[in-house]
Formats: C-alpha cells, structure tokens, sequence
C-alpha cells in the first residue's frame, strides 16, 4: 500500500468542519482507495490524517485529478497555514 500523512491545525472554530470534509465518502470512490483515519489531539485543534492506497500509481493518480486540487484549495480555508504531507509506503504491523 501507498499513501500520505498529512498533519494540520484547524482554524479556531473550524474543526468540525475539516473532520467532515476529512471524511468526505466521495473520497473512498477514488480507483484504488484503500481507506484513511482521522487523528485529533486530545488538546487543541491539531489533526493527522493518514491515507492508503492501493499503490503508488493508484494514489499519484488520485493527486493529479482535478477534483483533487478543489479539495484541496478547500481545505486551506479550513486550517492554519498549509498541511504538511509525508507520502510512502505503509507497512503493516502486527495484528492481534
């Protein structure tokens, strides 16, 4: 699987607003989409997104789709300054 994380603060007031548009369904009928979670700080407004796909040219695929970019200019009305993003492979770890 490949994917990204990304981390961000919302701005004051917006919070519920970026968790929804983090978890917009219309997200998971991308080709490829294997699944996202939603980390948000205990304190503060902080919040880590992680997305998997199912390869790195199902994902490069999504991030270079027009409706990416208007998804994307979205959420920088939603957050404090620009996401930071670290893309690679995700690697399972142990299961119970």
């Amino acid at each position: 699987m490949f994917g990204t994380l990304g981390r961000m603060k919302a701005k004051p007031g917006r919070l519920e607003e970026l968790k929804a548009h983090l978890n917009d369904p219309e997200s998971a009928a991308m080709p490829g989409y294997r699944g996202s979670y939603l980390l948000v700080a205990e304190e503060g407004d902080e919040v880590v997104v992680a997305v998997m796909y199912e390869d790195k040219d199902s994902y490069f695929a999504m991030v270079h789709e027009p409706k990416t970019d208007g998804n994307y200019r979205r959420l920088l009305t939603l957050v404090e300054g620009e996401p930071t993003w670290t893309d690679g492979d995700w690697i399972p770890g142990p299961t119970p």
